[in-house]
């Protein structure tokens, strides 16, 4: 079920491949996504956004909504999408919003981050995203390449994912991560990842959607692929990624079945 999305063994390299232009109509937004997106608005305010005055100088946000087919649409939501700042177009559709503009995170609408906080990352280079990230060396060194393909008019798309022990579609680092005993009590992340030219040579737009399972249906179908990939995860990266106590729960179940 998960091969597209699952890489065995695991490995850091950011693999992208090319795509069609992402494209959008805000009255086909599930607006129960919108209304969640509004409660991590309302919960965490400019802990998931921000727009700095190059992005509003240069109207990164609006040209990014043109690009994206949304500008004077009405959404359902009863959201204009005529999309003058961050929080309207972030609010206009599913998924979560990174726009760079010479190089750098110029604006952003992250609601469902995967332990990331997007009002600590304003102004950072695509590299600088990275730095926190385990074994990042070959992601850090792929930055600036990353930064030339997303500018260059071709769009491109990627999955990653994850395990949390939080139910919701949020893994913001502010929310404290419950305790948990099994692996029923786990849900599956998947974030389909897409970029797109907004300018060529100077601004792109990174899109991510999240996608939510609870853990014990996937395992069901792909045990051996997650155990597998997990298993080839190096020490840093199974901290990084809160996977140390998944990894013996795997373990253990094995040796009681």
């Amino acid at each position: 079920m998960f091969e597209h999305v699952i890489r065995n063994p695991f490995d850091m390299k950011p693999v992208f491949n090319p795509c069609k232009k992402p494209k959008f109509n805000a009255n086909e937004t599930d607006i129960s996504i919108q209304a969640q997106k509004r409660i991590e608005l309302d919960n965490l305010g400019k802990n998931i956004y921000f727009e700095t005055s190059t992005a509003t100088e240069e109207e990164l946000v609006e040209k990014t909504a043109a690009k994206l087919g949304l500008f004077n649409q009405q959404s359902d939501y009863h959201l204009t999408s005529e999309c003058n700042n961050i929080q309207q177009l972030g609010l206009a559709i599913e998924d979560d919003i990174v726009i760079m503009h010479d190089g750098k995170l110029e604006a952003c609408f992250v609601a469902f981050p995967s332990s990331w906080n997007a009002g600590e990352k304003v102004g950072k280079t695509l590299a600088e995203l990275h730095e926190p990230i385990a074994d990042n060396e070959v992601l850090v060194r792929a930055s600036d390449g990353i930064m030339r393909a997303m500018t260059s008019g071709q769009s491109y798309h990627r999955y990653t994912w994850g395990i949390s022990s939080l139910d919701g579609y949020s893994n913001h680092p502010l929310y404290e991560k419950p305790e948990f005993d099994s692996l029923d009590d786990l849900t599956f992340r998947v974030e389909h990842e897409r970029t797109m030219t907004v300018t060529e040579g100077t601004t792109a737009v990174f899109l991510i959607h999240v996608d939510i399972y609870p853990l014990k249906e996937v395992l069901k179908t792909d045990f051996g692929l997650i155990k597998g990939a997990i298993d080839s995860m190096s020490e840093s990266v199974l901290e990084y990624k809160n996977l140390v106590k998944i990894k013996r729960l795997m373990n253990e179940y094995i040796l009681s079945t």
